[in-house]
């Protein structure tokens, strides 16, 4: 399935949106606007806004990313790359205050038949479901039913024809192996295997291409995803106060050992966490590229000595609490510790054999006031004993073990991952 991203926003764009709010003023209310290239046979083009060239040699099968403009009307206009002339798109919009809009030029030049279709998004996702519609931009395509490709499987959007857009439905998370069928058939025009439809998304799913020659295709876009959550922890005993850099910009100052940030909500996506010692940009002493998916919440723990194996951990986080318990896991982050077990001050083991760098899974208790021992794994040996632990129903709660059992430092330092 072809996923590629559109023409890179340049500077051209960047003096078009800044003379534009000069020019509504900077207290205006704003939409977002977003434009897809599906002409088949139209070749890569410029997109102008009110006179402005704001895209720049966008190829077939390409999208931008969303504009933030000002409410109220403006000329879309679409000439080929670096020409005036002819302009094959000319529409006028009133765009809407909040909303979001994207504007695709459908259709084939070769037929005089060219044409903006003009969609309206939805950027608010569901946190249990994912949302997604279906856009039909085959020129020469019947219209389609479009399906789940397992036996029995669920047909998703019927009678779509050319031009035609279909609400958004909602599904469950997954990856998805869809058909195209023929409008009331069970003919397959076309299979889109692996669609991954992530819960806290929307998507919209692109028919393209010609049918005729044998380039019909399928985009899937995403239109709108909650954002992911991350914190981080700086867990090393002998490591000074730091900073955290993610994709080369300080999102964290001066965190101490034993620091714990609250969450950052960042778009879901790839990032380079960097650790630094607070004031500098070098030595980098942790260098990790994470993954952050859509509606998860992550814990990055530096842990381990910086003067022998400082390194990362990336912990997923449960947010999903439950009203008649809380929920409890640990996580073993001394370095000189042996692997440990952790149980109830005469009654269960309720973590076994953790070792250095090792997270438990979530265990779910009763609320309570609890008196907690750590103890060498197999053994009645207590290490540390972490008297007091209050845990309550409807909290998640992760707890460190820290420090250094050579030294004396060992300790259980709590963390709420929600409530």
């Amino acid at each position: 399935m072809n996923t590629q991203r559109a023409a890179t926003l340049g500077v051209m764009m960047a003096v078009f949106l800044m003379a534009t709010l000069v020019s509504f003023g900077a207290g205006h209310n704003m939409a977002e606007l977003r434009v897809a290239h599906l002409s088949p046979d139209a070749p890569a083009v410029d997109v102008w806004l009110n006179g402005e060239v704001v895209l720049s040699g966008v190829p077939f099968g390409a999208y931008s990313d969303y504009l933030e403009v000002p409410t109220g009307e403006h000329v879309v206009q679409v000439t080929p790359a670096g020409a005036t002339e002819p302009v094959v798109i000319n529409a006028t919009l009133t765009l809407l205050e909040g909303t979001a809009y994207t504007v695709a030029a459908t259709g084939l030049l070769g037929s005089s038949d060219l044409e903006a279709i003009v969609l309206i998004d939805d950027r608010s996702p569901s946190a249990e479901k994912a949302g997604v519609r279906f856009i039909h931009t085959s020129p020469d395509a019947p219209a389609v039913d479009i399906a789940v490709a397992s036996c029995g499987g669920p047909i998703l959007f019927e009678e779509a024809s050319f031009r035609e857009s279909l609400d958004y439905i909602m599904v469950d998370g997954g990856t998805y192996d869809l058909e195209v069928r023929l409008a009331g058939t069970g003919t397959v025009a076309l299979l889109v295997e692996g669609v991954t439809l992530e819960s806290g998304g929307n998507y919209t799913i692109f028919a393209t291409g010609l049918a005729g020659d044998g380039t019909l295709g399928a985009l899937a876009i995403e239109d709108a995803s909650l954002p992911a959550k991350l914190r981080v922890a700086h867990l090393s005993p002998d490591a000074p106060a730091v900073d955290i850099w993610a994709n080369g910009s300080i999102i964290l100052e001066n965190v101490p050992f034993k620091g714990i940030s609250d969450y950052l909500e960042v778009p879901a996506g790839e990032y380079r966490v960097q650790v630094t010692p607070t004031g500098a940009t070098e030595p980098i002493v942790i260098d990790a590229t994470v993954e952050l998916g859509i509606n998860k919440a992550y814990t990055v723990a530096a842990t381990g000595l910086l003067a022998d194996d400082l390194a990362p951990i990336v912990l997923m986080d449960d947010v999903m609490t439950l009203t008649d318990s809380g929920k409890v896991r640990f996580v073993h982050t001394s370095p000189d510790a042996p692997a440990v077990d952790v149980g109830v001050s005469g009654g269960p083991i309720l973590f076994r054999n953790a070792s250095f760098r090792e997270a438990s899974d979530y265990l779910a208790v009763e609320g309570g006031l609890y008196n907690l021992e750590v103890r060498l794994a197999g053994t009645m040996t207590v290490a540390l004993p972490v008297p007091g632990v209050s845990l309550s129903n409807g909290t998640n709660y992760t707890i460190f073990a820290t420090g250094l059992a050579g030294d004396g430092s060992l300790m259980a330092l709590p963390a709420i991952d929600a409530e």
